[in-house]
């Protein structure tokens, strides 16, 4: 609302000639983004651009012209472009490599998320320049912030890594989710980026071939509930039983078991289809059940432009939430949530066992 007002005369730019309708791939961007005349010493005009694209794919979203599946993947472009584009005018030579971790790495980020990334290189430089001006919020708006800290040794470790320390950490030190997370790398920039792809699938697929890997991720998946919970399963939709995370490390622990390379959860899953080793009648299922939960995080993330991992509590939220979900009231939400979880959780117990 605040740059509507502000910029009045975007919403009719964006409503005209089939802007709506448009969806534009992280190579349009750039070359979009080039056409601005911005400098290392003047990057305002990029965040101008993010505000504008992201108002667009917000009236995409809330007029329903795309699928939810395609505005993750709008804003993933976006969030990725501007990245990219602020780093080139930064750091002009090019030493610094840039791995996508997480939502970010599967193309699947979405409203108010951070940007998980992996910096592949010999000097911090670079990615501490990238890091400031990112995370620098001025009166034209502001970037997504970049997340570091699924680096080796998290906050504690260096925060760029040549390709020779992942090799070492990852093979005599890193934790088994660690290796887990890599199922979501995807390079995004940088003479290194295919280096480190070769470098992460010979881990990963190493990794998937350990005899306690259904036990590590049954583990992880304890863990994540005991530490992130809100001590309310229900409403715990990421982490609760049944919920977003239980789905995606059963598909990860799929393609880790069976050496499928694929950072998209979507993607992944109809691999796994395509492959018979998930029934195509159970894959449509989860793929319905893991919508539903995304549809709701969505709707509960472009309400606040923040990162949410549960349902709302108090009664006038809930109404307003159930609205938002087409539900006439929170009641009548609660079915079909429930049984989204309870497809999620049975087809992780079906699969994925000891």
């Amino acid at each position: 609302g605040g740059w509507l007002i502000r910029r009045s005369q975007w919403l009719e730019e964006l409503t005209r000639d089939g802007m709506l309708d448009r969806a534009f791939s992280v190579a349009q961007h750039l070359e979009r983004l080039e056409s601005l005349g911005a400098t290392w010493e003047k990057i305002d005009p990029v965040r101008v651009y993010r505000q504008r694209e992201a108002l667009r794919i917000l009236l995409r979203d809330v007029l329903e012209i795309a699928p939810l599946s395609q505005l993750l993947a709008e804003q993933n472009d976006l969030a990725e472009a501007c990245l990219v584009y602020v780093d080139r005018l930064l750091n002009p030579d090019g030493t610094l490599t840039i791995i996508g971790l997480g939502k970010f790495g599967g193309r699947e980020t979405g409203y108010g998320a951070d940007l998980d990334v992996l910096f592949v290189g010999d000097d911090p430089r670079p990615a501490q320049n990238l890091i400031g001006e990112m995370a620098l919020s001025t009166a034209e708006g502001n970037f997504a912030t970049i997340d570091p800290r699924l680096r080796p040794e998290g906050e504690k470790g260096p925060l760029v890594c040549s390709l020779e320390t992942l090799r070492g950490y990852y093979e005599k030190r890193a934790q088994f989710w660690e290796l887990q997370s890599l199922t979501r790398a995807r390079a995004i920039s940088g003479p290194l980026r295919y280096d480190f792809e070769a470098l992460a699938k010979e881990l990963w697929r190493e990794a998937g071939r350990r005899p306690d890997l259904v036990r590590q991720i049954e583990n992880m998946l304890v863990r994540i509930a005991n530490d992130r919970g809100s001590g309310n399963d229900f409403y715990d939709f990421k982490t609760g039983i049944g919920g977003m995370i239980e789905a995606e490390f059963l598909v990860q622990g799929l393609q880790m078991r069976e050496g499928i390379w694929e950072p998209n959860f979507l993607s992944a899953l109809d691999k796994l289809r395509g492959q018979k080793i998930m029934e195509a009648g159970d894959a449509g299922s989860l793929r319905s059940a893991y919508n539903f939960l995304r549809a709701s995080e969505s709707v509960l993330r472009r309400w606040g432009n923040r990162s949410v991992s549960r349902l709302p509590a108090e009664r006038k939220e809930e109404d307003i939430f159930a609205r938002r979900m087409k539900c006439a009231t929170i009641d009548d939400f609660r079915k079909p949530y429930g049984q989204a979880r309870e497809i999620i959780h049975s087809l992780r117990l079906r699969y994925l066992v000891d």
